[in-house]
């Protein structure tokens, strides 16, 4: 079986990366990331080659996003951009997820290995685990959240229930 793994990433690692991107666009201490705002504006000027697509349903069909690292494109589907800018918090995660995976899964940060059947890669090492730390650091800080409710991080972060539950579990195990 073949299989993507990434460059070893701790999650200490991809929340110092996440608050370099916050801190880019000064966010570091707002609990609320724009994260559409900072692909349709912010990103662009800081890299302007950079393209974010939007494509309809039919194009990327059950996709929600689609990154290509070495074209500079995050490519999101017309539903999940228009939910994302209405303040849906799991299509502002897609794209944070997808936000990632254009800065650290290069080519060179990126091999195929030959593992076999049921062989255990560390999550560390698996982009999409990867991808799904830094959307969660992301879009909840966990200097910022470390002591909120759910609610309250729902409600300052404009998150969904499950991204809130489990960045919090994520932050108090990170904090001990």
């Amino acid at each position: 079986m073949v299989q993507c793994i990434a460059e070893p990433l701790s999650r200490k690692d991809i929340q110092n990366f996440a608050m370099a991107v916050r801190f880019l666009v000064g966010k570091e201490n707002d609990p609320y990331f724009d994260i559409v705002r900072f692909l349709d504006i912010d990103l662009p000027k800081l890299d302007p080659d950079f393209s974010l697509v939007i494509e309809d349903k039919d194009t990327l069909g059950e996709c929600h996003g689609l990154t290509y690292p070495d074209r500079d494109e995050i490519h999101i589907r017309s539903d999940v951009y228009e939910r994302a800018d209405n303040g849906s918090g799991r299509d502002r995660f897609t794209m944070a997820h997808e936000l990632f995976h254009l800065l650290r899964h290069v080519k060179e940060n990126i091999s195929y290995a030959r593992t076999e059947e049921g062989a255990n890669v560390p999550n560390y090492r698996l982009p999409e685990w990867q991808a799904d730390a830094f959307g969660g650091e992301l879009l909840m800080p966990a200097h910022l959240i470390s002591d909120m409710t759910v609610e309250e991080i729902m409600k300052k972060c404009r998150v969904s229930q499950s991204a809130a539950v489990c960045q919090l579990s994520k932050t108090r195990r990170v904090r001990k």
